[in-house]
């Protein structure tokens, strides 16, 4: 190979890794904290933890006797979160949950105007760990999002909504106030 070529191919090569890394860094990001809802509802709690983000979580508190076959909720329990959107796209839901079991693991979870979805459904049970939910279209501007009880025993720590549609989180994420619209 010439050098020129060689100089050619690595500048290519070069930019090519630069635009890569571009389309990762302006990725729209959003980052909640659970107990930063706007409303909240009985049955669904607020909860203390040393172990959760920020200190705390929103939960579902388990019932006894906890139930052995899924059901319908017992209530309608529930936290709104108004939250601004930076720029229109599509994103991907992620939650950061705790599950009791098999019976306590998933949430109803409405994004804007879409359809209820059951987020969670996972078999990882009894440590925090991120799910991945629905991916969800969204304009720029403000979005109400709905967590609903389903399951008792359900906890959520954080959520986070990215255009990255590669992006797992891994660990708990700092949360973004400047995003999140606040009573």
């Amino acid at each position: 190979m010439r050098r020129t070529d060689a100089v050619i191919l690595m500048t290519a090569m070069v930019g090519l890794m630069v635009l890569g890394t571009a389309g990762l860094a302006s990725a729209a990001k959003v980052v909640v904290e659970a107990e930063s809802y706007y409303t909240i509802q009985p049955s669904m709690a607020k909860a203390a933890s040393q172990v959760a983000s920020g200190g705390a979580y929103i939960h579902i508190p388990l019932r006894r006797p906890h139930g052995t076959t899924e059901g319908a909720p017992s209530d309608t329990g529930h936290t709104t979160y108004r939250i601004t959107i930076p720029e229109a796209g599509s994103y991907t839901f992620w939650g950061r949950a705790h599950w009791y079991d098999g019976c306590g693991n998933s949430f109803f979870l409405r994004i804007g105007d879409k359809p209820n979805v059951v987020f969670g459904n996972n078999g990882t049970y009894q440590r925090w760990h991120w799910v991945r939910g629905p991916r969800v279209t969204l304009n720029k501007g403000t979005v109400t999002i709905r967590i609903q009880n389903r399951e008792d025993g359900a906890k959520l720590d954080q959520f986070l909504l990215t255009t990255n549609a590669r992006y797992v989180p891994v660990q708990a994420e700092k949360e973004t106030r400047q995003y999140i619209t606040r009573p």
